[in-house]
């Protein structure tokens, strides 16, 4: 029975040893791992930074004028095509004319590390199919316009927002058209970057954007258009807007309400007002912000009598147009002071005290 006890003890010290001599060779794999990672991490940088400084130099003499593209295309080609396109984008798009940016996109085009990352739209990690949209931003011509659309359909919104930054280059009025017509289902991240690359297409983007601007249309593609048109601020669209005011659908008038507020015409103010007694509070805000910034002192009865409104937002941005509206909008808010509604009250107590650079910040905020 002892020797059986005894068996047992050596039996379990074995296995604590052995779990200990085991953890302390984890432990060991791990500092060692972390080492030989670390070196690596610094022996690539090293490497990308030599890499970098091959590159810097006839890219920094081509900038100047004292160096032809070609001479950027060999320095490219001598480095991994990593390198290259991290140099490209970060030297090229951000400093170059147009015209230079042609010619070095002339030359590149056809280098094989090129065509290579291009190729890389096929590939099934997103990663790389986010290097084919960013390289066609540089170098992209009318010849990648079916790449482009490819990129643009991408399942991932980190592509397709890199994609975006190429309709410069590439983009036709086809395309424009097919991004329009898409944009209302993209994420929120990528409509951003889609907005501002069809503000600057302008002259592409109005004609089919004030074909679009139907009340028909399905409301939610609407909203997104209207969004648009507020961002491109073009009388022609913003023309085709002013209807969507008394559009069935809440989100429609909203986004027609901060549209609006950036179109100068007779009809607008009028909208506006009769916006101000939307079922929507949202809509009621909007249309309050929109006659301030229009400077529609017709409008003071109404705004006054929105201090009252059940919504603070609705108060808070009638107050705020109202201290827009000059002397006399500072009066009715002084005579707001004295009137029965406690929270009307409060408010226009409040937006008085604001000085003049606070109103116009909140105002546009």
């Amino acid at each position: 029975m002892d020797r059986a006890r005894g068996a047992g003890l050596v039996t379990a010290e074995f296995f604590l040893a052995f779990f200990a001599v085991s953890e302390g060779l984890v432990v060991v794999l791990i500092v060692v791992l972390l080492i030989a990672n670390r070196l690596r991490q610094k022996i690539r940088a090293q490497r990308a930074s030599g890499a970098a400084s091959s590159v810097a130099e006839p890219m920094r003499r081509w900038l100047v004028g004292m160096a032809s593209a070609n001479e950027v295309a060999v320095a490219l080609r001598l480095v991994d095509p990593e390198t290259a396109l991290d140099e490209l984008l970060r030297v090229v798009a951000s400093r170059v004319p147009s015209t230079q940016l042609d010619e070095l996109a002339l030359v590149l085009h056809e280098e094989a590390w090129v065509r290579d990352v291009m190729e890389r739209e096929h590939s099934r990690l997103w990663w790389r199919r986010l290097d084919a949209a960013r390289i066609l931003s540089v170098i992209g011509g009318a010849e990648d316009r079916d790449r482009l659309r490819r990129l643009l359909a991408d399942r991932h919104p980190a592509v397709q927002s890199a994609a975006t930054s190429a309709l410069g280059r590439v983009a036709d009025a086809g395309i424009i058209a097919l991004v329009l017509d898409e944009i209302p289902r993209k994420s929120f991240v990528v409509r951003f970057y889609q907005i501002h690359a069809l503000r600057d297409l302008w002259h592409l983007t109005i004609p089919a954007l004030v074909e679009r601007l139907q009340p028909a249309a399905q409301p939610r593609m609407l909203e997104a258009w209207v969004n648009l048109a507020e961002a491109i601020a073009d009388p022609a669209c913003l023309a085709r807007v002013l209807p969507l005011a008394s559009h069935g659908s809440a989100e429609v008038r909203l986004a027609a309400a901060r549209a609006l507020k950036k179109y100068f015409h007779t009809d607008t103010i009028p909208a506006l007002q009769a916006l101000m007694a939307d079922t929507d509070w949202r809509v009621r805000g909007q249309a309050a912000r929109g006659l301030g910034a229009l400077s529609a002192r017709d409008a003071i009865p109404q705004l006054s009598e929105a201090l009252g409104d059940r919504i603070w937002w609705v108060r808070f941005r009638s107050g705020l147009a109202l201290a827009q509206l000059g002397e006399p909008g500072r009066k009715a808010l002084r005579e707001a002071r004295e009137m029965d509604d406690r929270y009307g009250r409060d408010m226009a107590a409040m937006i008085s005290g604001l000085s003049e650079g606070g109103i116009v910040e909140l105002a546009e905020a």
